[in-house]
């Protein structure tokens, strides 16, 4: 059994991450576009891991991403570790 990766990146890591071999990448402009996603997928339980870029897991913050995990601990959620997150300024 092959498992269905995805990954929630933004537009940087778009052309390296799509050479990855996922199931499906998607890309993102803004952090409710990710967590609209993360909560599909959550729910559908359409991949079986799901890699999220860091910028995105800071934006969305540790609170919201426990609550997923909790709710719904099927998929894996794995933060995906970059050197870009030292730039990132989050509000």
């Amino acid at each position: 059994m092959k498992l269905r990766i995805a990954a929630i990146v933004r537009e940087d890591l778009a052309g390296a991450v799509s050479k990855g071999g996922f199931s499906e990448v998607f890309v993102v402009k803004e952090k409710s576009e990710a967590l609209a996603i993360l909560e599909r997928i959550t729910r559908e339980k359409s991949f079986d891991l799901v890699l999220l870029d860091d910028t995105l897991a800071a934006e969305l913050g540790r609170g919201t991403l426990a609550r997923l995990k909790h709710e719904n601990p099927f998929p894996a959620i794995i933060e995906m570790k970059t050197s870009r997150l030292k730039r990132v300024k989050l509000s």
